[in-house]
């Protein structure tokens, strides 16, 4: 079976967590920091700030955006329930906004209806790594004063207009989970676009102190009350060692993206939409059939595993207060129906690329 997903593990990563575990200082500290500063060099961020999961970094960019009870947040259905969750534990109310069914992202156009004087933030994700369209989203939130939040968990590597995931937003969020690009076991970053914002998100992920504080720690007063949400240095140590594979990982992923694109050309599958101003990272490969289960079933035939992967939010119990009716959510009726992933990722040899393709292009046929 060619998996969907696979957990990669670096060279050495024994030798770097025993190192930690009998230096004693298995918390937040100087590893944290190298991994911190590393991983803001690369998305090209200074302000970055580590936590211990992506449902954390999307938790401190809920306080960041001042969200209370009765705010409203628009956001996207199609998504992992870690994107929303955040924003309901604060009281927001989840304004649904279509996505455009081509790209599996969410739609400015129907955001832009949506936006009301209770708009706090604007919530997209980059559904397999293909970045939504940032510039019109903050189009918006520029025009009515409210904030964007981008989850980027699966969109490390990516690129919009030139630059990389990370450096668009107010707050963009990272995952660091299992079967991400690079993992930690479990984490997350969030950078900010503020200095200010990521000296707060510093704070707050911390209880509300300044761990960098020159004095005793606890002698110093907490103005607001925060968070236990910093990365120890054990997993600390196994990013160190991710971030060295970083690069070959994600562009084995957008060289598999880019090869199904150009090879796979049966008219029963619809493959994803490309934007020319941005590029993918690739985390998954989706496409969209008719007959998803038995499509699914065709593949595990062929020893291919797939799955969507994520559904709708505004289908869960816990969110029926914000139910909408489908007809004013017809592309994420349309793509969650029909979308499903197949392996992209850095585990697949030629071989393995090859034979999705052809079964893919024999598929119905």
């Amino acid at each position: 079976m060619i998996p969907l997903f696979k957990v990669h593990v670096p060279e050495g990563v024994e030798k770097a967590v025993a190192e930690v575990w009998r230096s004693g200082f298995v918390t937040e500290g100087e590893f944290s920091d190298r991994f911190e500063s590393m991983f803001g060099d690369y998305v090209k961020n200074p302000n970055t700030s580590l936590v211990n999961s992506c449902t954390s970094a999307l938790t401190l960019s809920s306080r960041l955006c001042d969200i209370q009870s009765g705010d409203e947040v628009i956001t996207t259905p199609m998504t992992c329930l870690a994107t929303n969750t955040p924003f309901y534990n604060d009281g927001a109310k989840l304004v649904w906004a279509d996505i455009d069914p081509t790209t599996g992202n969410i739609d400015p156009e129907s955001v832009e209806k949506l936006v009301t004087p209770r708009t706090k933030a604007i919530v997209g994700v980059h559904w397999a790594g293909q970045p939504f369209n940032i510039e019109a989203i903050n189009d918006i939130a520029s025009k009515n004063g409210i904030k964007v939040v981008e989850d980027a968990a699966h969109a490390l590597g990516a690129t919009y207009d030139g630059r990389p995931i990370g450096t668009h937003s107010d707050y963009v969020c990272f995952s660091f989970q299992a079967v991400k690009h690079i993992t930690t076991a479990d984490g997350g970053a969030v950078c900010s676009k503020l200095k200010s914002d990521d000296e707060r998100i510093k704070s707050l992920r911390w209880f509300g102190l300044n761990r960098k504080y020159s004095g005793s720690k606890w002698e110093q007063d907490i103005t607001e009350a925060g968070f236990k949400y910093h990365m120890n240095n054990a997993s600390a140590a196994i990013g160190i060692l991710q971030m060295e594979s970083a690069e070959n990982i994600i562009q084995a992923h957008k060289s598999n993206y880019h090869f199904y694109n150009q090879n796979i050309n049966n008219p029963n599958i619809t493959k994803m939409r490309v934007d020319s101003k941005s590029e993918s990272s690739s985390w998954i490969y989706t496409v969209l059939v008719e007959d998803r289960i038995d499509f699914q079933k065709y593949l595990a035939t062929h020893d291919i595993a797939s799955d969507p992967v994520h559904v709708r939010n505004d289908a869960y119990s816990v969110f029926k207060e914000f139910k909408k009716p489908d007809d004013e959510l017809s592309g994420a009726k349309h793509f969650c129906s029909r979308h499903i992933n197949v392996p992209v990722g850095w585990w697949l040899t030629e071989v393995d690329r090859e034979r999705v393709v052809n079964v893919i292009n024999d598929y119905g046929r």
